[in-house]
């Protein structure tokens, strides 16, 4: 692709990535996971402190834990099952306050720059849901916030109906910044799959959207719940396909371990990752995303995301990516590690890799390994892969490619003439003439 349409694309992509909605986001003034209809200006609707639910520690200094996505107490509980709900809003449950978006230069720039370029939309509609953690028995934000494709404008009134199955957990219409929010109380602990659905729209230019959906995810777990924590990038997946034996070794885990896939790819891609983690048979858990709009390095986004996990899910405890940051976000924030690095066969890389994993902190709490089956033998099999014994491995491999290499010619010079390969023998190699 020719470098100025390269950087057309990546300034396309960068645009849109500051204000598409998504899953739950990292509020970095806070240090907080939030679930709000804006990433950017969820800082102004911070939901109040729930009280511990039972069993549960207070946090260090504080009186009770902070919960990843809480809302202000509902007035009742929702109920759950296969109850329908009356017509119009369940009367159990309410709206909840729907986060100011700062909308202007923003969206502007995306219509400036490419518009729908990326975007993931359906009928017009751009309509995301977030998915969120929670404590059971505390009441939660259900969040979606729709936006035409063209141009990323808010949509007020329009009403989404929040649903599991054939029960509606309530009707709500958007507000002036396309915003539907309402709090649910889970049960108990557990995954909670709904669908946030168009069901009316304001007028006829938006008929196309009604039936337009996307999934969110409630994980209910305690504070003290094992849970596993997953990058999606070159983790689980690699040039669209799943990576060999993920699928399956994430099943068998997830028997043991809730998980938690945590990615810092832009949430106007949430709907397109979420599809594929289902579609793909990888076990249910929530996806998480940055606050892309500060567009933070991975080390520094999976760093503080983490600590907020930790503070309010002690449970929390591996990690599993493919970044020598990842693994070192993990471990700073006292988790165990497994890295899967990916690197080319080239000697100098190979060793270049081999020192930066020598220089990582916390090496008895990091685990490098080749492949998903090595991960499932270190997380359930107790197997240990240091750090150091994958440095050596590397160098080794190194040595060995470089020794079966084919030894340079003498007296040869080598150099190019209008894109093809001569040297001074006058032979050329691509091509394999030889000019008398």
């Amino acid at each position: 692709m020719p470098a100025g349409r390269q950087a057309l694309m990546s300034m396309i992509l960068t645009a849109a990535m500051l204000v598409a909605g998504g899953c739950a986001t990292f509020d970095w003034s806070t240090g907080k996971w939030v679930s709000a209809g804006n990433p950017g200006a969820s800082r102004a609707a911070r939901p109040a402190r729930p009280p511990a639910p039972p069993g549960a520690p207070a946090a260090a200094g504080s009186a009770a834990p902070t919960v990843v996505s809480p809302a202000a107490p509902a007035p009742a509980a929702a109920p759950v099952g296969g109850l329908a709900a009356p017509a119009g809003m369940n009367p159990a449950v309410s709206p909840a306050p729907a986060p100011k978006d700062p909308g202007g230069a923003r969206a502007d720039a995306v219509r400036r720059v490419g518009g729908e370029a990326f975007v993931d939309a359906e009928n017009g509609a751009v309509l995301h849901a977030m998915d969120t953690l929670a404590y059971p028995r505390q009441p939660v934000d259900l969040v979606a916030h729709l936006r035409t494709a063209a141009g990323l404008k808010p949509i007020a009134g329009a009403t989404v109906a929040f649903t599991r199955g054939d029960w509606v957990a309530g009707r709500i219409t958007t507000d002036a910044n396309g915003v539907a929010a309402m709090r649910w109380t889970p049960p108990e602990a557990g995954n909670y799959s709904f669908q946030a659905g168009i069901v009316a729209v304001p007028n006829e230019n938006f008929r196309d959207m009604l039936g337009v959906k996307a999934p969110l995810l409630v994980a209910s777990r305690d504070k003290r719940t094992p849970q596993v924590v997953v990058d999606l990038d070159r983790t689980v997946v690699d040039g669209g396909k799943p990576l060999a034996d993920s699928v399956e070794v994430l099943g068998r885990v997830s028997r043991r371990y809730g998980i938690i896939y945590l990615t810092r790819r832009p949430d106007l891609l949430t709907s397109k990752s979420k599809s594929w983690l289902a579609e793909d048979g990888y076990p249910s858990g929530p996806l998480l995303t940055g606050e892309v709009k500060d567009l933070p390095d991975s080390g520094r986004f999976k760093s503080a995301g983490l600590a907020a996990l930790r503070r309010d899910f002690s449970g929390v405890a591996i990690g599993i990516g493919d970044k020598l940051s990842d693994a070192q976000a993990y471990v700073d924030n006292g988790m165990s590690a497994c890295l899967i690095p990916h690197y080319k066969q080239d000697p100098r890389d190979m060793r270049a890799l081999a020192a930066e994993i020598r220089a990582l902190r916390g090496q008895g709490r990091l685990q490098v390994v080749e492949n998903w089956r090595q991960i499932e033998q270190a997380i359930s099999g107790g197997k240990q892969f240091p750090p150091e014994d994958f440095a050596r491995q590397l160098e080794a491999r190194a040595a060995k490619i470089e020794a079966e290499r084919p030894p340079k010619l003498p007296g040869l010079s080598q150099f190019g003439r209008g894109g093809a390969t001569f040297h001074s023998c006058d032979v050329q190699l691509e091509t394999g003439h030889v000019n008398s």
